[in-house]
């Protein structure tokens, strides 16, 4: 249903002297190829179109479908019973039952853009179905990481790989009668209505698991992603939200089905997610974002590099990455910190940086004065408003860029002008690393820089123990290269006495919630670092038999925070986005405001057992 968007954007030819009379069409939203593809599809599709011209009723295109259903006795198109029909449906409510010839049809008239739709209806009677569940539903499916699975396999197991994918695809369609049609290798779209999708909802959307447990049998490397979306709007709109959802489903890290209505501040709906994230990213990718961030830059008189509040190594290292990216196109780039909230790691960090002097770094208060109205805005190692280092400084500028590993979230900046978020990637530090090598610029790492860099990865995976690809040992080979000092990082990352003393209290302090789950919660009133927890969750999932772990504390600003780490069998992030935080599918966070630990921890128990017992009776 997707190609209806391409044809409410084009003409059709029916005579030479009709087409005098047709009026010219925005632009299409598709490109050529697609166009082919979906003209094809549309003409073998059982929905009609019918174009009209809105002032007139003169007809001006109609497809196979509708020629068929309104042909008369002698073979040729009824015109006039296209009018009166026409005029019928424009009297109340645009949605309608349409009997022609003993047979029903569901029928939606666009007047403003001169459309009407209708298709076969004539399995449901009339009273069986309401109006939502006969809003039209536009779905799009992708093969996560079929361009991958192609590596290396002669033609005829691609063959057979692609046998396996069609077979599945169309077993899930027959099932709940959904028309559908594959028009690229890796991509399918589908049509159905919200009755079906109701149901599918209500059981989790199955396909998920079962094209899965499909793959692992022919030990294929392949996940499903789908984008959908339903309303009452015109059926572009409806197309484009569920391909926006489809591409915020695969920023997610693939394995999941994103259902959202077309209306302006709907809700989305977040289903499967139950592996962790294998999309791996492509270098052509990499080296055309840091094409799109250099000619940004250039374009900026200055350029501010943001990381999360309280920030960590990871984004301390993103930071220094990036202004040593934008320094080697303008002169203008800082680093931005907050010298109130930086954890002990942090201060020896900074002042190993100044004293290398090569990275230029401002406070908050000094950077808020150098704001000009070409000012460009970096955040690493974070895509939340909610998150950033300060949002009065984040409202200063029209224009941001994000870099980040972690799955996008509903609170993204709206003026995102370029947003690079990959996460298969182990570290934010790993993904700056790589554009710093494809930039290959004038100004290049400092040993400082580089130590910095490598210990902002080493922090997120564990000492290159989780989220390891063999991109990141190339990206960790290159900082070593560099001059990477592992004795500088290892003084920097100490751990202080009072530090070692308080992750021991938090982990003396935990309670198993279930047989592998692990909670454990600061008393009330005592404050820790968000570092100090997630050392704790570390240090408590590296033990024998825990699966997950989620350590609750008070922040020294009152909130409460909670670190959330998984061995790769739960999904802690969709626990931590129910209490507003997110992350990765085996480590995530979440900062909570105007609550007390023990209610925080509560609420967590509950989430985790919500989650994790029903995911478990629905395995079984």
């Amino acid at each position: 249903m997707v190609a209806l968007n391409y044809y409410q954007g084009m003409d059709r030819e029916l005579t030479k002297e009709q087409l005098s009379e047709t009026k010219e069409m925005r632009q299409p939203v598709v490109d050529k190829k697609q166009a082919d593809d979906l003209v094809s599809l549309l003409d073998k599709m059982p929905v009609g179109v019918i174009h009209f011209e809105p002032s007139t009723g003169h007809i001006v295109w109609y497809n196979p479908y509708a020629e068929l259903v309104f042909s008369n006795e002698d073979g040729f198109f009824n015109a006039e019973l296209v009018k009166q029909v026409l005029a019928e449906q424009n009297d109340g409510n645009k949605n309608h039952r349409l009997f022609i010839d003993d047979r029903k049809y569901t029928s939606y008239l666009d007047d403003a853009s001169g459309m009407f739709y209708f298709f076969d209806a004539a399995v449901e009677t009339t009273d069986s179905l309401s109006n939502l569940d006969m809003k039209p539903v536009i779905g799009v499916i992708s093969i996560d990481n079929y361009d991958d699975a192609l590596d290396g396999r002669s033609d005829l197991d691609v063959t057979s790989l692609n046998s396996i994918i069609v077979s599945a695809i169309s077993n899930f369609t027959k099932r709940y009668h959904i028309f559908y049609r594959r028009i690229d290798t890796d991509r399918f779209y589908f049509f159905t209505n919200y009755a079906v999708l109701k149901k599918l909802i209500e059981q989790k959307f199955p396909v998920l698991e079962e094209f899965k447990r499909i793959t692992q049998e022919n030990q294929l490397p392949l996940t499903l992603s789908m984008g959908i979306s339903y309303g009452e709007s015109h059926f572009d709109n409806i197309g484009q939200v569920a391909l926006q959802n489809l591409n915020f489903a695969l920023v997610r890290g693939g394995d999941q089905a994103i259902v959202k209505e077309d209306v302006e501040f709907a809700e989305a709906q977040y289903f499967g997610g139950g592996s962790a994230s294998t999309i791996k990213r492509s270098r052509t990718r990499t080296r055309a974002m840091m094409t799109a961030i250099s000619d940004k830059i250039r374009s900026s008189d200055r350029v501010f590099v943001v990381g999360h509040r309280n920030i960590d190594m990871d984004a301390l290292g993103a930071s220094v990455g990036m202004q040593l990216f934008a320094s080697n196109v303008i002169d203008n780039a800082y680093v931005v910190y907050d010298d109130s909230q930086m954890n002990p790691d942090i201060v020896r960090a900074m002042l190993r940086l100044r004293e290398d002097g090569k990275t230029q770094m401002l406070t908050l208060g000094q950077a808020s004065l150098e704001i000009t109205p070409n000012s460009l805005l970096i955040m690493v190692d974070h895509s939340k408003i909610s998150l950033t280092l300060s949002k009065e400084f984040y409202q200063r500028f029209s224009e941001v860029v994000v870099i980040d590993h972690h799955r996008r979230d509903e609170d993204f900046p709206d003026n995102a002008a370029i947003s690079f978020i990959e996460s298969g990637a182990s570290s934010a530090s790993e993904l700056v690393t790589e554009l710093l090598q494809f930039q290959n610029g004038s100004n290049s790492l400092s040993r400082m820089q580089a130590s910095i860099l490598m210990a902002g990865m080493m922090l997120d995976t564990k000492n290159f123990t989780s989220s390891v690809t063999s991109r990141t040992f190339d990206v960790a080979s290159y900082l070593r290269s560099k001059g990477s000092d592992s004795t500088i990082i290892q003084r920097i990352l100490a751990v202080d006495y009072e530090e070692y003393r308080q992750v021991n209290e938090l982990i003396l302090a935990g309670k198993k919630v279930l047989p592998d789950v692990v909670v454990a919660a600061g008393a009330q009133g005592v404050v820790y670092s968000n570092v100090l927890a997630s050392k704790a969750a570390d240090t408590i999932l590296a033990m024998n038999g825990i699966s997950a772990t989620f350590v609750v504390v008070c922040l020294p600003d009152g909130r409460v925070a909670v670190s959330a780490r998984s061995q790769g069998d739960i999904n802690v992030q969709r626990i931590m986005e129910r209490m507003g935080g997110g992350g990765h599918f085996n480590l995530a966070a979440c900062q909570v405001t105007g609550k007390t630990v023990a209610e925080v921890s509560t609420e967590l128990i509950a989430l985790i057992k919500e989650n994790l017992i029903t995911e478990e009776g629905n395995n079984e």
